[in-house]
């Protein structure tokens, strides 16, 4: 039995030296032999710090922590079969970690530096992790995921976290605009006509009220909705602001403000127009009426704006008469550059004269009505009269013009605020060249027709001779009157205004 016992211990420690010298080795220093192995602990790298755990891995885990590498070699890595790897596409320098739900090891923690915004990693240990993504700029993200040996697995944080912010873009916001977000002023001083849009970046996920505003327009005011991640763009149109003004009077007066017609009164007896505010001049006129004239200022605070145009009706004038004993009396105004003397009334200059035997008004209104009148040529260069002149800048100007005028013809003439616009011209064929020859002009108004007839002393006829008919609508009650023209100078020896 001693020699079997023996023989047996010899073959032993003959054939099993390996196994006793790997034991020796695996004991930690300060340990004994003999000692329960159980209690052996290592150091093991998990995630940015190392601590100290139970040893169940292989020496060769132990000597291959997680590590990260570039999206590069992570596509070019050589796979190993009993190693996990895993790629996170996320925002740059968004934390990310990596919590193991099977496995009782410390969560592994990494931040996204990576060019292309992506976390990559090898040497992880499979198992299924929990994955949390968080940065200051959106809601944190997480989710399980199992990572398998030998399967290079990406996950798209990216498209699934959500922003806590978005972009405003407010367009169309005019210079010196002022533009309130959120009760909170906006910086608009870099506006121009070129560049008319603001940008705000990083705003709050959330709804805001605008408001643009701006003197003379309304104020546009609207709820704008900001979205996590997005662009939210709000075109800006700014309506002028404008105020109601209500004018009464007289069914078909003309209105007009600052000069432009702008409509009739219609047959309720109102009519309503939208403008500026401001001061305006208004102006309300009818055929057979005083024009009636104002100044009002409009705000839109105080529209709408009523306004009375009480107008009185003309009292067309009655037969009337000049004669150089008469001199300046009948004529306004007075002052007119005419010389006055017992031969007649020299007509020069292009200030306009008109017949005045009327009380209570500057000068006689007429309608339909014959004139006539004696003149001589002073400088050969012809007469003019006027009829139904509204105002000594409104009016009908008929001319005509004698042999040295270059040509003998009746012009008709438009002036309107001051300015003469020839609407026709008919050639006359008699003679008009005899030196202070006397023309007997007879005129007639009637509605839109004029006729012009005359006598020559130097050649009397039997009848009146036709010089020209012309017709228009644009006056229909007014002055009669006479002005030079061209520099023409004209002695006037009577004159007779008989209304039809």
């Amino acid at each position: 039995m001693k020699i079997i016992t023996l023989l047996s211990l010899f073959v032993f420690f003959c054939i099993c030296p390996a196994e006793l010298n790997a034991y020796s080795q695996d004991v930690p220093k300060g340990s004994t032999r003999g000692k329960d192995r159980t209690n052996d602990r290592t150091k093991v790298p998990s995630g940015n710090s190392d601590v100290l755990k139970k040893s169940t891995r292989s020496p060769k885990e132990r000597a291959q922590p997680p590590r990260v590498i570039t999206r590069t070699e992570y596509k070019t890595i050589n796979v190993k079969p009993d190693i996990g790897y895993l790629s996170v596409v996320a925002i740059r320098s968004a934390s990310v970690k990596l919590i193991p739900i099977d496995q009782k090891r410390p969560p592994l923690k990494y931040t996204v530096t990576d060019e292309d915004d992506t976390l990559n990693l090898a040497n992880l240990i499979p198992g299924t992790y929990r994955i949390v993504v968080e940065h200051e700029d959106y809601h944190p993200y997480s989710e399980d995921r199992k990572i398998a040996p030998a399967d290079l697995g990406t996950l798209n944080a990216v498209s699934k976290m959500i922003s806590k912010y978005g972009e405003v873009r407010i367009g169309g916001v005019p210079p010196g605009a002022k533009v309130i977000l959120d009760k909170k002023a906006i910086n608009t001083s870099n506006l121009s006509s070129e560049n008319s849009t603001i940008s705000l970046s990083k705003v709050p996920v959330g709804k805001y009220p605008l408001k643009v505003s701006k003197e003379g327009f309304l104020d546009y005011e609207k709820e704008i909705d900001v979205e996590p991640g997005k662009v939210t763009f709000e075109p800006v149109q700014l309506a002028v602001a404008v105020a109601a003004l209500t004018l009464s009077s007289q069914p078909g007066a003309k209105v007009y403000i600052d000069g432009e017609f702008r409509g009739a009164i219609l047959a309720d007896g109102k009519l309503t127009v939208h403008l500026i505010p401001g001061m305006r001049k208004i102006m309300v006129s009818k055929d057979g009426y005083k024009e009636w004239h104002t100044v009002v200022t409009l705000s839109h605070a105080n529209s709408p704006t009523n306004l009375e145009a009480n107008l009185i009706q003309f009292n067309s004038a009655g037969e009337g008469s000049w004669d150089p004993s008469n001199k300046e009396s009948k004529w306004f105004p007075k002052n007119s550059g005419w010389l006055f003397n017992k031969s007649g009334a020299l007509i020069r200059g292009d200030k306009l004269a008109l017949f005045d035997t009327e009380v209570n008004s500057d000068y006689n209104y007429y309608q339909n009505v014959t004139l006539e009148f004696d003149v001589v040529f002073n400088n050969g260069k012809g007469v003019s009269w006027v009829v139904r002149a509204k105002d000594p800048n409104n009016y009908y100007l008929f001319e005509l013009t004698g042999p040295t005028a270059g040509t003998t013809a009746l012009n008709f003439y438009i002036c309107q605020d001051g300015k003469l616009y020839l609407k026709d011209s008919q050639p006359v064929v008699e003679k008009l060249d005899v030196k202070d020859d006397t023309f007997h002009i007879i005129f007639s108004a009637k509605n839109n027709r004029f006729e012009t007839k005359m006598n020559i002393t130097s050649a009397p006829l039997e009848k009146p001779r036709w010089i020209g008919v012309f017709q228009d609508n644009t006056f229909s009650l007014g002055g009669i009157g006479f002005r030079g023209k061209d520099q023409s100078e004209a002695l006037l020896q009577s004159f007779v205004v008989n209304p039809q």
